[in-house]
């Protein structure tokens, strides 16, 4: 596939996915104030949006009340900054997304995420086989009223694909123009460690390949949203399609969260080669304050 027009002008949008999700990865105590330093960090370092996890520990209401702080104590550094964070604990969309409004409501809601489309990984058992699966995502209707929400809020959306199919409610949705502004959609590829199982190979969509990526952009083309590249269960950097994003014009999505295994390297360390990478390609970085409008762009 030929690179977008103008793709070597367009700023690079850098996510930060930071916060470990994987029992027994170290690091500091997820407090409020641990959490805000690490996510002012990661703009420090260059990223643009920050992805960031509330301690899995506390109860819903101190839960929600911690989401609250983490984008307070943000968004008193850099007032217009892009970060999300992750579902609430529950069964089906409207428990996992209780924390929305409350943040709304507090005037620092800035982003949301959701996945539109049921989707399934495997599970692998004792002898390899995928004999188990969890099913996750979204039907089409709750990530219609969830756009809902996005408009009234004036927030956009952080759209997660794990299957091919569910692009076609986005492209849908994007050719009517029913997306906030600065909504990306953002494709998750499978690695080859599932949810901590290492070498348990991938168990979910698509592999990191450029003909994959180029699956998806012919999929979603025509919805007008701009992507961004992720790796589930490896590691997006050690791909060819981290490269060839920048190339064709996409975003790149790193951080500490998503190989699903501990790591070495920190999340300004990610940051770091994820801005090298986009230099070698002759790609401007985006800054956190600007992040919006050259994904409205």
């Amino acid at each position: 596939m030929s690179s977008a027009p103008n793709a070597a002008e367009r700023p690079v949008v850098i996510e930060a996915a930071m916060s470990p999700v994987v029992a027994n990865t170290g690091g500091p105590e997820p407090t409020t104030e641990n959490i805000v330093v690490e996510a002012l960090a990661c703009y420090a370092a260059g990223a643009s949006v920050v992805h960031c996890h509330h301690d899995f520990s506390l109860s819903l209401d101190e839960a929600i009340a911690q989401c609250v702080g983490i984008n307070e104590g943000i968004l008193a550094v850099h007032p217009e900054a892009l970060t999300y964070p992750g579902y609430m604990a529950g069964h089906g969309t409207a428990e996992q997304m209780r924390h929305l409004r409350p943040m709304a409501e507090a005037g620092v809601l800035r982003m949301f995420a959701f996945d539109p489309g049921l989707h399934t990984s495997g599970r692998l058992d004792d002898g390899g086989v995928m004999t188990r699966s969890l099913t996750g995502g979204t039907t089409f209707e709750e990530a219609t009223s969830l756009v809902a929400l996005s408009t009234q809020w004036d927030v956009p959306c952080s759209v997660g694909i794990f299957e091919p199919g569910a692009l076609r409610w986005v492209r849908s949705f994007g050719a009517a123009g029913r997306f906030t502004p600065g909504t990306v959609v953002k494709f998750y590829f499978a690695g080859d460690t599932a949810w901590g199982a290492a070498g348990s190979g991938p168990t979910f969509g698509l592999p990191p390949t450029k003909e994959a990526l180029d699956l998806y952009l012919r999929l979603v083309e025509g919805s007008g949203l701009p992507w961004i590249v992720a790796v589930l269960g490896g590691s997006l950097l050690d791909t060819e399609i981290a490269r060839y994003a920048l190339e064709l014009g996409g975003h790149l999505r790193i951080g500490v969260e998503d190989p699903l295994r501990p790591v070495e390297a920190t999340n300004a360390e990610l940051v770091a080669r994820a801005r090298a990478l986009a230099a070698e390609v002759g790609r401007p970085v985006a800054d956190c304050a600007d992040t919006r409008s050259v994904l409205a762009a």
